[in-house]
């Protein structure tokens, strides 16, 4: 059976009726409307057959989707007709206006959506399809009913039909980067690569991210552009551990699922590819191979849509259920003013990150029990916050990385640790050995790592070295969780190193390795430094103020100085 150059199926030529008394332009006329309906009949969409999973992720009604799937799982096919779909008019649930909408596909580059985005929606080729042994109709290719027929399937036809297209705008024609396609329902459909900054101040009814993401940015503001129409958003991905608005949306979504069923929000879907039956078994043999060959993280990921981020994680062994500490455990559920206190400080002015831990007289375990998290930080904030922190408790050190604070401010040239020092220096917060200063926590970052897993090791007593107070850290917990080693991709093969990534948000983390760096022990606080009482603080702060900050001393009367 030919094709045509298109790829579409040849469809017999139409059998013209004899009616009498009919000119040739009204017999071209009638063979033109019976060759448009018999392309109709075999549109792509009307010839699409969903698997029972992919049936579910049409149905959902969530306003946010994310489908998780390996390689030639289906999830790419379901999710460019449910595009099709909805720009066509088409949804047979009915969950997008009928014209006027605004579909939005985001890839990882141009690329990306020129080589994949455009051609599953606008190219033959999405599915295959087979004339029916019975009934001589075209029908979508099922490798188990068909296996012997193989050689008689053909591309279906695109998604989206020529008929129903307006106008294309092209960003680059020549290598297939289309920008804007324009149907005749008034449907828009627009391409983005996440290359660029994140595109502000639009509004649509669906918004599709296709596979990773260059920038996380993008997620965001794609999700408030679905507001004002009530639209919907999804993104169909391979579980890239290296981007962490993939993992945070799949732990937001099962966190939700878990609480609300499928009544919630935002929806998980896990497509497999051994669950897909229109895959020959012997290429799905050949495939497991292949990928089994490059290992158990690359099978994993593109053969079961698992997330591999126990390969790639620094400190895969952490876990709350183990290193957790219950408030109840302590004596009147607060830290004692017998253990030995330590405060380690991550500067910076996007964010400055404090961890506070004490050490109990028996040194059997160290407690991390409180946290600072400041955005948008300066010297000032800093000290006003961790005074209330530490100015009624007794600290044996406080630690800081060396390395930030080193970094000179480029208004004043002032290292960040002379101004930390200086606002501790104006509150009065002080440690036993380093005064209104800082020690430099450990620079070495391959030993302060392995430090900290040995802290996070289970002893043979059945208990950690390091151990996290309950809900009292979570922004440590949330880090630690997504802090990951560098990945060096090499032939397209994932080649994990011992080097943390230290870019994004993993300031706590940092300031865990330099106290497990450091190795904290217990020194017994004097006793004349114990907790001071309420009122003698609030009666310090208030002499303080009336005295002010300046560097004078009052000799005489209040109003006199000199």
């Amino acid at each position: 059976m030919a094709k045509r150059r298109n790829g579409h199926p040849r469809l017999s030529p139409p059998k013209i009726p004899h009616i009498p008394h009919l000119s040739q332009f009204e017999r071209q006329e009638l063979k033109n409307l019976q060759n448009e309906l018999r392309e109709r009949k075999v549109e792509a969409l009307k010839l699409y057959r969903p698997n029972p999973n992919q049936e579910e992720i049409h149905k959902c009604r969530a306003s946010e989707v994310l489908v998780i799937g390996g390689n030639r799982s289906g999830k790419s096919l379901c999710t460019f007709v449910e595009d099709a779909r909805a720009v066509t008019g088409q949804d047979p649930f009915d969950k997008y206006p009928k014209k006027d909408g605004v579909l939005v596909i985001i890839g990882k580059d141009w690329k990306h959506l020129g080589l994949v985005c455009f051609p599953m929606l606008m190219k033959p080729g999405a599915f295959k399809i087979i004339k029916d042994a019975a009934t001589g109709e075209w029908r979508a290719f099922d490798p188990l009913v068909d296996a012997d027929r193989r050689a008689e399937a053909r591309p279906a036809p695109p998604l989206i039909p020529q008929r129903l297209v307006k106008k294309v705008s092209w960003l680059l024609k020549s290598a297939g980067y289309c920008q804007k396609i324009t149907l005749t329902n008034g449907w828009e459909i627009h391409f983005f690569s996440s290359e660029g900054e994140p595109v502000q101040g639009y509004s649509c009814n669906l918004i599709h991210c296709d596979e990773d993401l260059n920038d996380e940015r993008w997620i965001p503001e794609s999700l408030a552009r679905i507001i004002d129409r009530r639209g919907k958003f999804q993104w169909s991905a391979m579980p890239h551990s290296t981007n962490n608005a993939l993992l945070g949306m799949k732990e937001r979504a099962e966190a939700s699922e878990a609480a609300l069923g499928e009544k919630s929000s935002i929806r998980l879907f896990r497509l497999r590819f051994l669950d897909n039956p229109y895959l020959d078994s012997e290429e799905k043999r050949k495939s497991i191979e292949r990928w089994a060959a490059s290992g158990d993280d690359v099978l994993r990921m593109r053969a079961e849509g698992d997330f591999i981020v126990d390969s790639v994680l620094v400190y895969p062994s952490f876990d709350m259920s183990i290193h957790g500490f219950d408030r109840t455990e302590l004596p009147d559920g607060h830290i004692p003013a017998s253990w030995c206190r330590y405060a380690v400080v991550d500067p910076g002015h996007a964010v400055t990150a404090v961890l506070f831990a004490a050490v109990p007289p028996s040194e059997e375990f160290w407690l991390v029990y409180d946290q600072l998290y400041l955005r948008q930080s300066n010297a000032l904030v800093f000290g006003d916050q961790f005074s209330k922190k530490a100015l009624s408790h007794h600290f044996h050190a406080f630690l800081i990385d060396a390395h930030g604070g080193r970094l000179r401010d480029i208004g004043s040239g002032r290292l960040p640790v002379e101004q930390y020092t200086e606002q501790l220096v104006k509150r009065g917060v002080r440690s036993h050995i380093t005064g209104s200063s800082f020690l430099a926590g450990c620079d070495d970052v391959i030993a302060r790592c392995e430090s900290t897993r040995a802290a996070l090791h289970i002893r043979p007593a059945g208990t950690p070295q390091l151990r996290i107070l309950r809900g009292a850290v979570p922004d440590l917990e949330r880090e630690i969780k997504r802090y990951r080693k560098v990945v060096n991709y090499i032939s397209g093969v994932p080649i994990v190193t011992d080097k943390p990534n230290t870019r994004g948000e993993v300031h706590l983390c940092q300031c865990l390795e330099y106290l497990c760096a450091y190795r904290p022990a217990y020194h017994q606080p004097p006793v004349a430094t114990y907790e001071l009482e309420p009122w003698w603080v609030k009666w310090a702060e208030k002499r303080r103020k009336s005295l002010g900050e300046g560097s004078f001393v009052n000799l005489g009367p209040q109003g006199g100085r000199n």
